[in-house]
């Protein structure tokens, strides 16, 4: 990866696949999404929490595999849902900050992404040099998320305070007898979240907080959904050997 800050003139004649955005992600068991994604997340993924490995903080992940490097939802051209999260629909493009005093945010650009090439459909300018409508569309992408982090964190550090976030650990046995392990995530207390007094669910309900609890705890069902996909594609491979022997 290599980011540099996006120049309409320097970078005029780039072309870029936005569907090689969702490539990125084949090996990606967890995306970060921010809190204005959870209901739509939650349709399709269990949504979870964990801790940056760098800073120690929380954030908001949707699961897609049951080990590290394993997108359950990769076809192998695409991914395979209705909802593909903004971080993933933002690529080759990035928030970066300005090499300036003012530290203010800033569109850079990944130059050697695989979504970058020569057989690209989409455009960064127009022929007029105005901005493209698909770099029009990614900068509402990056505005979504950079918009909700502060609303992200808001939330994380409620929960925190709450103590609303708990350890949830996976013993899963595959359909084929293997055992799957997963451990390192975080998800809602519910037992904590049903013992809040009325003042404090009050409270939640006036932060508009309580729609992503929900959300939260309603995701975590789609953990069945993995495992399905996860015995497919074991029962795919199976077959696969078979034949070829």
């Amino acid at each position: 990866m290599h980011l540099v800050e996006l120049s309409r003139a320097e970078h005029s004649g780039l072309k870029i696949s936005p569907d090689l955005a969702e490539a990125s992600a084949a090996r990606q068991h967890l995306i970060p999404i921010v809190t204005s994604e959870f209901r739509k997340a939650a349709t399709q993924y269990p949504i979870v929490f964990a801790k940056n490995p760098e800073t120690g903080r929380f954030a908001p992940y949707v699961l897609n595999g049951l080990e590290p490097e394993e997108n359950l939802f990769w076809s192998g051209t695409k991914m395979d849902v209705a909802y593909v999260p903004l971080n993933i629909r933002r690529r080759p493009f990035f928030v970066g900050t300005a090499d300036t005093s003012s530290g203010a945010n800033v569109l850079c650009i990944d130059v050697e992404s695989s979504c970058i090439s020569a057989s690209g459909q989409k455009s960064i300018v127009d022929a007029d040099g105005s901005d493209s409508s698909y770099l029009k569309q990614i900068l509402s992408i990056v505005g979504q998320l950079v918009d909700g982090q502060q609303q992200t964190s808001s939330f994380i550090n409620t929960a925190l305070s709450l103590d609303l976030l708990c350890p949830i650990v996976l013993d899963i046995v595959l359909e084929d007898g293997k055992p799957l392990h997963v451990e390192g995530l975080y998800s809602i207390d519910e037992d904590r979240f049903r013992s809040l007094d009325k003042d404090l669910v009050e409270r939640l309900w006036n932060e508009g907080l309580m729609d992503l609890i929900y959300s939260v705890i309603i995701s975590t069902g789609q953990i069945f959904n993995l495992i399905r996909l996860r015995n497919e594609r074991e029962s795919l491979n199976r077959a696969w050997r078979d034949n070829a022997n």
